[in-house]
């Protein structure tokens, strides 16, 4: 691909410059990640490099943002300004011959060289290649809501992987069969397992769950839900409305759950990847009634619910309510970010936090439910890369305005900058 780029510019003109220097220093803690353990990331072809996926992705996610540039280099040692096939092959030869070369410590080698202490990882279990204290696992829990695998039906491979969990599960805890009863369904399966997650050193429990419904969630009576259970047991499924209405009651189960165990429960909220994706059913003001109805549960909106990033600081008047930036960091350029940080950081500036959500480019087709496509380029390091150096910046940005409009000193410019990158994550998880 022909595309050649001048050097990159000064990006940090508009912010103060000791108050720069001072958020690059800070060790971070990153709230919410997807490393992938080694080994998964699908292996590249040196004839094709980069492989677009078949979906309209914001501008800074596609694949050709010449961003990732700045992130090979640095990386990597890239030397070009381009997106040539050939250099590209080599590009592809050095990152393969450095993660052989880090071994098991490549993915904290990553977070060393991105100055993260310790970053919260989604995942269904702890992983040796992500070891604590620099990595904290939280666990992927939506597989909860699918003890049958029907209808809404996702056009995905996550289906597979819930129903696997289930699976595996049963089996741990059920002698492999689905028990019979909605109690022993949550007193068999969600219990124990929120149990071992607890023993495996989990800080909480994750949910996409926009991907495949809306996170508005009834009050569904216990006796109607056991009844839909029992009738899902008889027939292997459910009816759309029938098993979302069981989803609404389990989630609330789990809620409760969560605020029993001091899990703290993350949110996808706001925008994902289409085209298996209804934004309106992502705005967390659908979820004010859960945080009322679980008050002991803290709850962490992802992506500080962008675009509905306004609705996501008034919800931060709740107790049990915080955001961070995850991938609102390369949905949006730093600039434009800076604005949404600014007004948390006016309102509840204890309530907001630094996150990547830095992945692999194989979750756009997991998540869109399309075939995945290796992209080892566009690995969750670069991902991580480029969203750090945006979070940095956005928070910099943000605090020179509000030292610059007199709202705050420089003295609290600095408070305000730790807190966000490090000391309100270490509070809200205990690290």
């Amino acid at each position: 691909m022909a595309l050649a780029f001048a050097e990159k510019p000064d990006r940090e003109r508009n912010i103060d410059p000791g108050l720069a220097r001072e958020i690059k220093s800070i060790i971070a803690i990153d709230d919410h990640a997807h490393p992938l353990p080694l080994g998964l990331e699908p292996a590249g072809d040196p004839a094709h490099p980069i492989q677009p996926y078949d979906c309209t992705l914001p501008v800074r996610m596609r694949p050709y943002n010449p961003e990732y540039i700045d992130a090979w280099a640095d990386l990597w040692g890239y030397e070009h300004r381009d997106f040539e096939q050939p250099h590209l092959q080599k590009l592809m030869e050095r990152k393969q011959a450095a993660v052989d070369e880090h071994g098991e410590r490549h993915n904290v080698w990553t977070l060393e060289k991105l100055n993260i202490e310790t970053c919260i990882a989604v995942a269904y279990g702890p992983s040796t290649s992500e070891p604590a204290p620099h990595f904290r696992w939280i666990a992927f829990s939506d597989w909860f809501l699918w003890p049958f695998g029907c209808e809404p039906k996702l056009n995905s491979p996550l289906l597979n992987v819930f129903a696997a969990q289930i699976k595996q599960k049963c089996g741990l805890f059920n002698k492999g069969e689905l028990p019979q009863s909605l109690d022993g369904y949550i007193e068999k399966i969600i219990f124990p397992t929120l149990d071992l997650y607890a023993q495996q050193g989990s800080v909480g429990i994750k949910f996409q769950t926009p991907y495949y419904r809306p996170i508005s969630f009834a009050d569904v009576p216990k006796a109607d839900a056991a009844a839909l259970y029992a009738h899902g047991v008889r027939e292997g499924s459910l009816p759309a409305g029938d098993h979302r209405a069981l989803q609404d009651y389990i989630f609330r189960v789990l809620m409760l759950e969560a605020g029993r165990r001091d899990f703290v429960v993350q949110m996808h909220t706001g925008i994902g990847v289409k085209p298996a994706f209804d934004i309106s059913g992502s705005n967390p003001l659908l979820m004010e009634p859960i945080f009322i109805a679980a008050q002991n549960t803290k709850f962490l909106l992802l992506h500080g619910g962008w675009p509905f990033n306004r609705e996501t600081v008034s919800l931060l008047a709740h107790d049990n309510v915080y955001a961070d930036f995850s991938c609102a960091n390369i949905f949006q350029y730093s600039r434009s970010l800076s604005g949404q940080i600014r007004s948390a950081l006016e309102w509840y500036p204890e309530k907001i936090m630094y996150g990547t959500d830095a992945y692999s480019d194989r979750s756009i087709g997991m998540l869109g439910g399309m075939p995945v496509k290796p992209n080892p380029l566009h690995g969750w390091e670069e991902k991580a890369w480029l969203m750090d150096r945006t979070g940095r910046e956005a928070l910099g940005l943000a605090l020179t305005g509000m030292h610059g409009d007199g709202d705050i000193s420089a003295a609290r410019a600095e408070e305000l900058a730790d807190a966000t990158m490090r000391g309100n994550a270490i509070k809200l998880y205990g690290l």
